[in-house]
């Protein structure tokens, strides 16, 4: 058994789910809580993608060695048969257990000498060995640890932590209370699936803990693969015709115009219910008197998530007003209770968290559409050097900070945004397109097994036969990460999952983080399942009774005590699947939502064109404001190195140089009078550093030109 690949891919998995957390997520703000359910439901779920590979090519090695000792112990019977020996070996010895062998068992010792030792020696020539074995009972172990430890955390810590998280109720038992309450519809549909196979069952088996477990696993993957089939019918169209329009600049630019136009009126709408919200609560903090300790503890509570200058004006404004003589004429009559209190509470909430979310799409959105727009601008440079219109801000990280210095330069960035971009996309797309048909073609053709009709079971089969174990590894994590990317992009593509947004640089609010937990959860079980039974390593899908499953079947399960999900899974699934794919090349939701009134981008509509002339001017007036702010700071700064150089020259020209007697200082007056007749006259500068070495901003200072295009976005 060799542990280190299996101890190296926990490492791994374990550094990748920190650096995603730390860059969503806010370590020192949001709940130690939410942090450490996050963090292990996003471990868990990368540690089974990881791991799966390592479990596929553990199970074909002891398939083979379960096949070969067939074979040994079928000759060794025939040659004892016929030879006269102490000792025959029986036929039964194929029934020995293998699960957990690293070296099979073979036959006992016979009159010509040969031993166990010689068998082995076969046996690891005829099967190889993989480089990254482990033992079945390891693996047993820990997917059991895993499997119940995320499901756990979808269908009842999550959840809970979700709605607790948004809870208005100004205690702990209150809002564990509330999320109970809020979670009632979700564990009820849940809870009705359950009951409804729990009695199937148990009209037709009997029942027993391993069938109840069988029952558990079965109801939340059934849930999982129903969620699955169309997030990943839609993620296998979209994902080559993404790349495809990303290699079409004018293409890309236009949709990012149509995308700002639609974000803004989402963002006017979020500021607007944020003002009523706000509104409310300053009637509120009016209306309640400060002998009401309870009510001012919540209103206090409340304007602690007010945003931070709103909340200074109004504590200032009210300051030293008597809020409690005339309370009732303030808030006109309205009497404030404990549950209205909980409604503001839960409203300001929400309301924060959409205009944050809001805010966080439209400045990464304006960012990337300015940076298309410099693509068109450097695309004519003769230079081939690559000028951003505005300053970036440096990485972050300081690794990250030092490639971009020293491999990401201007040319690079020049030949990446301008030449090699679009080609490279264009080709990704070919590629992404192709692997889709191929998840199709196997989708549809997994459950024949005689011959092997998927694609993948094909690959794998062969793989399998020429012993090949570090390729079946690398072929199933490619293959993994393909599905999960599909499946992934569609849960933040979709525009019903817009309310949850994953924004980097620690902008990330809790109810995503906690969601996007949730959602890994439980789609990865499912989606692994549905891979083992494309490379046909199910026995209950090919029926084959000697064939060996893999340690992650074991815990999952076959759903067995269901043959009508069973059944119905390898019948139905291929074919919902292929209505939503041949949907999602249609655009047939986007022409569905843009009848009902919703705008979408569409190739042939003509309304369009309003929504993409807004967006342009919506992006000409951001850019123009970070511009003025860019030269407003250049401009504070260099007048600070004019207070400097000024303060500086003042005090030399108290101290004539004994060395240069004949030299006389230049005034303040004579050096700004001097910069104005050059200016009048429009020559070039004089070069004063000869005499007093002025710095180079202070010599560009009073040449500097006002601002072009000031008014622009009036």
């Amino acid at each position: 058994m060799t542990l280190w690949p299996l101890t190296l891919e926990i490492i791994t998995t374990f550094l990748l789910s920190s650096l995603l957390l730390y860059r969503y997520g806010n370590w020192t703000e949001q709940s130690i809580g939410v942090t450490i359910s996050v963090f292990i439901a996003w471990f868990f779920s990368f540690i089974v993608i990881f791991i799966l590979p390592l479990d596929i090519s553990s199970t074909a090695y002891r398939q083979c060695l379960i096949e070969a000792n067939v074979t040994i112990s079928s000759t060794t019977t025939t040659t004892t048969t016929t030879t006269t020996t102490t000792t025959t070996v029986s036929p039964n010895a194929t029934e020995l257990p293998l699960h957990n062998i690293t070296s099979p068992p073979v036959s006992n010792t016979t009159d010509n000498g040969s031993s166990s030792t010689d068998n082995s020696e076969i046996l690891e020539e005829i099967c190889g060995h993989p480089w990254s074995y482990a033992q079945k009972d390891v693996l047993l172990t820990l997917w059991g640890l895993v499997y119940w430890s995320i499901q756990a955390l979808t269908w009842g810590i999550l959840p809970i932590m979700q709605s607790y998280s948004m809870a208005g109720d100004f205690t702990r038992l209150g809002k564990i209370k509330s999320a109970f309450v809020a979670n009632a519809i979700y564990y009820g549909s849940f809870a009705t699936i359950f009951f409804i196979i729990l009695i199937y069952v148990a009209i037709r088996t009997s029942l027993g803990m391993a069938e109840l477990k069988v029952i558990c696993t079965t109801a939340s993957n059934t849930w999982g693969l129903f969620l699955l089939v169309v997030l990943l019918g839609y993620g296998l169209v979209e994902i080559p015709r993404s790349c495809f329009n990303t290699s079409l600049h004018g293409r890309t630019l236009t949709y990012l115009y149509f995308k700002v136009a639609k974000l803004s009126a989402e963002k006017i709408e979020a500021e607007e219910r944020l003002e009523d919200v706000l509104d409310e609560i300053n009637c509120a903090y009016q209306a309640i008197s400060p002998n009401n300790t309870r009510f001012r503890q919540y209103i206090n509570e409340i304007l602690d998530k007010c945003p931070t200058d709103w909340r200074n004006n109004l504590l200032s404004r009210y300051q030293n007003l008597d809020r409690g003589s005339s309370s009732a004429i303030r808030s006109g009559g309205i009497a404030y209770t404990e549950k209205s209190l909980i409604r503001m509470n839960q409203q300001i909430k929400k309301a924060v968290q959409d205009n944050h979310r809001v805010h966080c799409q439209w400045r990464n959105l304006i960012t990337k559409a300015i940076d298309w727009e410099d693509v068109s601008r450097n695309q004519i440079s003769q230079s081939q050097l690559f000028k951003p219109t505005l300053k970036r801000s440096p990485p972050e990280s300081p690794l990250v900070r030092i490639f971009y210095e020293i491999f990401f330069t201007p040319r690079v960035e020049w030949y990446w945004k301008c030449a090699i971009r679009g080609p490279f996309f264009r080709c990704l797309a070919y590629v992404t397109g192709a692997l889709s048909l191929i998840v199709i073609w196997s989708e549809m053709t997994f459950s024949i097994h005689h011959p092997p009709l998927s694609i993948f079971a094909s690959i794998f089969v062969t793989l399998k036969r020429d012993h090949n174990y570090f390729l079946i590894e690398f072929f199933s994590i490619l293959s993994i990460a393909y599905l999960c990317v599909c499946t992934y992009y569609t849960v933040f593509k979709i525009r019903i999952f817009n309310y949850y947004y994953l924004a980097p640089h620690h902008q990330t609010d809790e109810y995503s983080l906690i969601f996007s937990g949730m959602l890994l959860c439980r789609l990865t079980p499912p989606l692994c399942l549905n891979f083992l039974g494309l490379i046909n390593l199910d026995s209950h899908i090919t029926r084959a009774s000697d064939q060996e499953d893999a340690s992650f079947t074991k815990v999952m399960g076959h759903m067995d005590v269901v043959p009508l999900i069973r059944d119905g899974f390898n019948i139905y699934l291929p074919i919902v699947m292929c209505i939503f794919c041949m949907a999602t090349f249609l655009q047939f939701g986007s022409r569905l939502l843009h009848f009902m009134g919703i705008e979408q981008f569409m190739i042939d509509d003509e309304t369009k064109s309003e929504l993409i002339k807004e967006g342009t001017e919506l992006v000409k007036r951001e850019k123009n404001k970070k511009i003025r702010l860019e030269e407003g700071s250049n401009l504070n700064r260099d007048r600070r190195n004019l207070t400097s150089y000024s303060s500086t020259r003042n005090q030399s020209s108290l101290n004539v140089d004994s060395d240069d007697p004949g030299r006389t200082p230049i005034s303040r007056r004579e050096y700004r009078d001097n910069g104005k007749t050059e200016l009048l006259n429009d020559v070039e500068p004089i070069d004063y550093s000869s005499t007093t070495s002025a710095p180079k901003d202070y010599q560009s200072f009073e040449s500097r030109q006002p601002p072009t295009n000031l008014f622009d976005d009036i």
